[in-house]
């Protein structure tokens, strides 16, 4: 990378982070501030001022959770005013639960909801319903009310006249004291608000801030949509599952895919996912309910309900993902994966991984603030990006920044690797580059689309599409390593702003981990930016599967080769020659056979019969086939008795192939005048002597096969045959074929009675009965060895 192009990177995040400086502020109006107080210090808070209510809980089981109140920051946005702080610190706010050990989820004994600046906004203590408890006047009710927010320094000249609200209960009358706002800025909605305190019976059990809105439903709508943007990403991750599942079989089948690096990217899903269920099982199985399940069961139970039905499927999915992408993009798009790669074999320390971190992070950072940008009109439409979905989703837990970058991960690497690497290329290859990258984009909207983006839905849809289009480009242009970082910084960035913006220094820590966790392939390979140290693929780097995959091809163009001058060497036999009729089968077992044959007519209008085979099959088998076959064209044509033809081939073999490879060979001359068959065979199979009426009688010879010795001793033999007869020849792949039901083979006994069936026919039809009968034999068996049959019949 030059150094013109690196600092251009620089000054884009540095335009990105000044996007979001700007923006953010204006695009998120309900944000609590100032956020001062940490996760730790609001339940140590919370169990100190549980003791103004009762006594504390002995080994107390405490959930400790960020809590939205989606509906209150709704009206908020909507209305024209600026909210009140009163308000706005009740958008988002710790919420304390504290269990005694052992009872369910809606058992507990304490609630406690600290602001994000440190305040107590409610504090209550569960009575049970059937707790008996001494009846309460309405003045008493009253006035214990005002004495006990006075007591805590609650100011109530804002709220007018109290209002209270009875429970009738079996054992006791529970009442509410509320103390409405004297002027809602909620006005125009006629929302209205406030603070209560709480009785059972006569006992004082809590307070609270309450909020009443009568448009509610018109509210709800939008707030459900972005509540069931879970379900559907869950869906389409089972759906993204089962895409992938049958092309990954398929190519693993074919030995097209390595399984080494997609296991490593499914430890790495796993592996973040486990990490965020460990840090926010606790306070997220606070909204679930199994039965009678404790309060600890519970959080064991919805870790385990996540594992197998989010975690692993993600893991899968990115298993599938990686192993079909890496194949796909192999092929012609290697060098994009060339600095993903490098992470995992841990080589830093190289301009390729420098250049694709730089451009990953920086481009992470401008895509942040570009989508910032896009909020400020989608915000004169009423779409804002919700600070109730947001901070719960994403700072709940004791580790945000590990959650932050850990979520990213678990959640986005297996959709992204399935489309930019599955999807991509290919549809690219049908549609071109401009369509491929549009189709790519939309398909990967739904599943960059998070709690950051803006409601009503189709508004945060759109700025998803602009942050999947950003990726995309950025695959494109640099590679996979710089689009993955660049959508994990963007999302990070988009989440974790609340963390950057936080009073309290620890929490900063905090947001600025997490992008240090993310920058952390850009700090260690950045001091190689300028160097000329590149990571290049060598033949020796390629995975073993790829390698295989080259070796295969090659071997498949040789195969190729090989059996394109084998067929040009094996005669295609006219249906009649010489006054014979004609029918032949020749089925190679691989795609390079051993089995040779010929029928050549004489001068003297004889013809001249060979079969032969050599040992095995393959390209070893089919080169001594060749050169068998060719010596025999030539010797048939300058002399073809019987003994010369045999000597020159027993020759040829025995100086080429040596005993290496046995071959065999059955030749015959016929003479349609004479009504005569002489033949000899050396060491292979007898061919047969077919009447019309079904007799079948062996042609025996007997001799060494070809190239054994260099002399081979050679008797011919002499045989009548009469107009009808037929004459039929073949290799030991027609008697050795196994069948399906038994190790026991087709031999020569079924051969000799499928010959006896099917001889009134003509020599297609014997030859056609003789292969049914074969196949019923065999079933799907596949063929071990070449199958050749030759069958000539004299004209009668």
């Amino acid at each position: 990378m030059r150094k013109a192009s690196w600092v251009g990177w620089f000054g884009v995040a540095a335009l990105g982070a000044l996007a979001l400086y700007w923006v953010c502020v204006r695009t998120l109006p309900t944000l609590p501030a100032p956020w001062t107080t940490t996760r730790a210090e609001a339940t140590a808070l919370a169990l100190e001022k549980i003791a103004e209510l009762g006594p504390p809980v002995p080994n107390p089981y405490v959930v400790v959770s960020l809590d939205g109140n989606h509906l209150l920051e709704r009206r908020l946005q909507l209305s024209a005013v600026r909210p009140p702080s009163r308000l706005l610190s009740r958008v988002v706010d710790w919420e304390v639960l504290v269990y005694p050990r052992g009872v369910t989820r809606d058992e507990w004994t304490y609630r406690i909801e600290i602001s994000l600046s440190g305040e107590v906004l409610s504090l209550s203590r569960r009575v049970d319903r059937s707790e008996p408890g001494a009846a309460l006047t309405e003045p008493e009710a009253r006035r214990q009310a005002r004495a006990f927010l006075v007591a805590r320094g609650v100011d109530l000249s804002p709220f007018g006249d109290p209002e209270i609200r009875r429970t009738q209960l079996s054992a006791r009358t529970d009442s509410t004291v509320r103390f409405p706002v004297r002027r809602s800025e909620l006005q125009a909605s006629k929302a209205t608000y406030g603070v209560e305190v709480t009785f059972a019976g006569d006992r004082l059990t809590g307070f609270g801030p309450w909020f009443e809105d009568p448009g509610r439903t018109a509210l709800q709508p939008a707030i459900r949509q972005m509540t069931f943007t879970g379900i559907a990403g869950l869906m389409i991750l089972f759906g993204l599952l089962f895409a992938l599942a049958p092309p990954f079989l398929t190519r693993y089948h074919e030995g097209l895919i390595g399984v080494r690096r997609a296991a490593q990217v499914f430890g790495l899903v796993s592996g973040t996912g486990l990490l965020v269920i460990a840090l926010v099982a606790r306070s997220s199985s606070q909204s679930l309910s199994f039965g009678v399940a404790t309060r600890e069961q519970t959080t064991w139970l919805f870790a385990m309900v996540i594992t197998l039905f989010n975690l692993l499927p993600s893991g899968i999915a990115a298993f599938f993902a990686w192993g079909v992408g890496e194949s796909i993009c192999r092929e012609h798009w290697g060098g994009k994966l060339a600095a993903f790669d490098a992470l995992f074999l841990g080589e830093w320390g190289n301009a390729t991984v420098a250049r694709s971190a730089l451009a990953g992070v920086s481009g992470g950072i401008a895509l942040a603030g570009g989508l910032a940008l896009l909020n400020l009109p989608l915000a004169r439409l009423e779409a804002w990006p919700m600070v109730a979905f947001l901070l719960p989703s994403s700072e709940g837990s004791a580790a945000p920044s590990i959650e932050l970058v850990a979520v990213q991960i678990w959640g986005c690497l297996a959709p992204l690797l399935a489309i930019l690497l599955c999807v991509l290329p290919t549809v690219e290859r049908r549609l071109g580059p401009w369509l491929g990258g549009l189709v790519g984009a939309v398909l990967l909207t739904p599943f960059v689309f998070s709690a950051a983006m803006p409601i009503p839905v189709p508004a945060g849809l759109l700025v998803a599409f602009v942050l999947s289009s950003g990726v995309v480009a950025i695959f494109r242009g640099v590679d996979l390593l710089a689009a993955l970082l660049a959508a994990f910084v963007a999302g990070t960035v988009l989440s974790g702003y609340p963390l950057l913006v936080a009073a309290d220094s620890s929490l900063q820590a905090h947001g600025w981990a997490a992008l240090g966790l993310l920058a952390l392939p850009l700090v260690l390979s950045l001091r190689f930016l300028g160097s000329d140290k590149e990571r290049v693929y060598r033949y020796e780097d390629i995975p073993p599967h790829v390698r295989r995959i080259a070796e295969r091809e090659r071997q498949r163009v040789e195969l190729e080769t090989a059996r394109g001058i084998q067929s040009s060497i094996l005669p295609d036999l006219p249906p009649r020659l010489g006054g014979f009729d004609i029918a032949h089968t020749y089925l190679p077992a691989s795609e390079v056979g051993g089995d040779f044959y010929d029928v050549l007519a004489l001068e003297d209008g004889r013809v001249a019969v060979a079969i032969g085979d050599v040992a095995g099959h393959g390209v070893s088998s089919g080169l001594v086939m060749s050169m068998a076959k060719s010596a025999l064209a030539v010797q048939v044509t300058f002399d073809p008795a019987i003994e010369a033809v045999f000597a020159t081939l027993n020759r040829t073999v025995f100086q080429s192939a040596r005993r290496r490879l046995l071959t065999t060979l059955c030749y015959a001359l016929i003479d349609p005048i004479r009504r005569e068959v002489h033949y000899a065979s050396a060491g292979h199979l007898y061919p047969y002597l077919v009447s019309k009426n079904g007799r079948v009688e062996p042609l025996e010879s007997i001799a060494y096969p070809l190239g054994v010795r260099g002399q081979l001793d050679i008797s011919p033999r002499a045989a009548k045959v009469a107009p009808g007869d037929a004459i039929f020849l073949f290799s030991d792949g027609l008697v050795e074929a196994q069948g399906t039901k038994s190790d026991e083979s087709y031999g020569f006994e079924r051969l000799e009675k499928s010959l006896a069936r099917h001889a009134a026919g003509s020599v297609e039809a014997l030859q056609r009965g003789v292969l049914a009968d074969l196949d019923r034999f065999t079933g799907a068996m596949p063929r071990e060895d070449d199958l050749t049959i030759l069958v000539l019949r004299v004209g009668e």
